[in-house]
Order: C-alpha cells, then structure tokens, then sequence
C-alpha cells in the first residue's frame, strides 16, 4: 500500500473543524475549576460583566457561551441558545475558518469580538483579526480578549491596571498565575513585549510557580524557540509533574523538532487525563500517524466519529483521515469504505474529493479489490 499524505500536513478543513469546536465548549468551560483545584472568583471567572462593552452586534467563540449565558443574556439571540441552530453551527467554525467569520460579519456587521479560553482553539481568527487591523484588541485578561471594530485605540499596559487592581489582594502565587495567564493571551495576540513584561513579573513573584513556567514555554514555542521551550517546560513539570499546559506545550516542541516518540508519549499522558477532549484526541491522532501508531491513530479518530455522531455533527473530516490513517496502515477495505463515505457528502472540498477519488483508484490498482 503507498504511505498517505503526512496527517499533519493536511490541516482540518471546515467540516472537521465544525466538529472540534462544538465538543471544545464543554472542555473549556471545565477547564478552570481543573486548573486552579481551589474555588477562587478571581482566577475562576472571567470579569467579562465591567470589561465587555454594550455591543449591538457580537461574535463569539463557543466557550464564552456559558458566561454569556449568565453574565450578559441580552447579548444572546434565540438562535445562540440553539446549539443546532445554522447561527450556532458557523459561529463555532468561524474561529477556524477566518472567510467564514468574514461572511457572518458582512451579514451582522459584529461591532465586538470576544474569545474566551485556550487561544489554540480560535487561532486562526486572532491572528486574522491582528492581521486585518480593523478591529482592535480593547480588553485582555487571564481568561479573555476583547476586541471592537474601529476602536479610536488599541489596549495597552495602562489599560491592565484596573484589572491588575482586582488581583491586589490575591496571594503572589495566584497574582503570579493570573499574570502568566494573561502573557499567554498576549502572546497569541501577537504582544510579545508586553507578553514578557508579564511573564518576568509572574516568575519574580512566584519562581515556584508551574503556570508561570508553562507560559514562558508556550511563549517561546511560538517564537519557535524549541530549546528553551522545552527546558521552561522541564521546569514547570519539575513543580508540577501533571501540569496540562506544560505538558501540551512540550509535546508540541517534540513534534516541531521531529521528535515524534517522545511526543506521543505525552500525548498519551494527555489523553488519559482528558479521554474525551475533542482537541487533545485530534492532536493525539495527528502525532501518532507521525509515530507510525497506526493502530492508535485509527482508534482515536473512530473515538472522534462516535463523539460526533453522538451529538449529530458532520463527521466527513474525521472520515476523511481515518481512511488516510486506513490506507498508510494496509487496510484496504475500511480504507476505501472510509474514502467512499467521505465522498457521498456534497459539502466535501473539490481538494479532498479529488484527493479521495485518485486514493481509491491507488488502492484498487495495488490490492486488486
């Protein structure tokens, strides 16, 4: 059988990213009691109800919905509160798809942007928004980023105080973790300098402290610093062994150094730990097929399906690379039922319909089915 395309190679398409970030609302909305075990209304709840501003028209990423749900109901449509519902359904893949957010906006004319969470999980939309420049950051914390179009300026440090304020009062371990927190944030918004500020005040007020350790990891992985990234992370795990982030980022400078086993070592780690994270078990998938993990590359991605089909959303993506990982494994039949699956869907990409197609002729012609 020939090798299939490198999994990560092939980014996910809208229809697989659709999928990821539905499941993502729950993981997220439960990720900060796992990360700061005590209950602590500074660090646990975003301050969203002062910082965000009276929007008319808003867009937002699928984590925020709870809060919003809470915190600001009136910004809400009845479609918002329709998980299913075609508003729902695209404002959840816009944050990976940046044409998508284009077209919602034309429609709706978003006068303000919020992403709450894990910037991995709306990447490609903050580096658009950075890029594109006509919206402006205005609000960051440790849990969001807010921006609003045509703002007469953008965020800066003086900006921060008021929110520097609430934390006075807060231990230096939890000040220092609130500060990395927010570095990360700025980080992803393309702030590096003021990213380093806030992560040399974390460490000079808590050289113990793993989150402060894990930001500076993350930070240097996106300045393609594979070496020190590794070693804060090192440093991190050497506080806290079990350290999410930390962990996450260091599997991550694995992969971006070619060091795939020891990558997937971690990611294994990850995935006992959050069995059902659509995000994890995806990444999990992508550095197995590096690994040559076949057989946990093809159970994972069935995983994903049967997460997805559970919910109904669309798994033509999933399908997709798990005919891949079928067909680089020898499997010829699931391979050719996975590519003949995928090709019934209408909404399938010309790119991958025709990848399909010409992969299903590859395995015919060698296997003789």
């Amino acid at each position: 059988m020939p090798d299939s395309p490198s999994l990560l190679a092939r980014l996910p398409r809208p229809l697989l990213a659709v999928v990821a970030s539905a499941f993502a609302v729950a993981t997220l909305i439960g990720f900060w009691p796992r990360l700061f075990p005590e209950a602590d209304a500074h660090l646990g709840n975003p301050r969203l109800t002062v910082a965000l501003p009276n929007a008319k028209a808003l867009y937002y990423n699928p984590a925020a919905l709870s809060w919003l749900l809470t915190q600001r109901p009136d910004l809400l449509t009845a479609a918002d509160r329709d998980p299913q519902s075609d508003r729902a359904r695209s404002f959840a893949q816009a944050v990976l798809e940046p044409k998508l957010f284009r077209r919602l906006d034309r429609e709706s004319r978003f006068d303000t942007v919020l992403l709450v969470g894990d910037p991995s999980q709306y990447g490609p939309l903050l580096d658009h928004l950075v890029e594109t420049r006509d919206f402006r950051l205005a609000y960051v914390d440790h849990t969001s980023l807010v921006f609003v179009r045509d703002a007469p300026r953008a965020w800066t440090m003086e900006d921060f105080a008021a929110v520097r304020t609430a934390m006075s009062g807060a231990s230096k371990r939890k000040r220092s973790a609130f500060l990395a927190l927010t570095a990360s944030k700025l980080s992803a918004a393309h702030r590096n300098g003021e990213a380093k500020t806030l992560l040399d005040e974390a460490l000079a007020l808590d050289s113990r402290s793993a989150e402060a350790w894990s930001a500076l990891g993350s930070y240097q992985l996106e300045r393609g610093e594979w070496a020190a990234a590794l070693s804060a992370t090192e440093r991190a795990l050497s506080i806290d062994r079990e350290h999410l982030g930390a962990l996450a980022t260091r599997a991550q400078a694995f992969v971006s150094t070619k060091r795939f086993n020891e990558a997937y070592a971690i990611s294994q780690r990850l995935v006992e730990k959050l069995p059902d994270d659509p995000n994890l078990l995806f990444k999990h998938a992508q550095i197995a097929h590096q690994a040559n993990a076949f057989k946990t590359e093809i159970a994972t991605l069935e995983k994903l399906i049967a997460l997805a089909e559970a919910v109904r959303w669309p798994v033509t993506g999933y399908r997709f690379y798990l005919a891949q990982a079928h067909t680089a494994a020898g499997n010829g039949v699931p391979a050719l039922e996975n590519f003949t699956r995928v090709l019934a869907d209408p909404e399938l990409p010309a790119d991958q319909r025709q990848f399909s197609l010409e992969s299903i002729e590859r395995i015919k012609r060698r296997t003789g089915l």
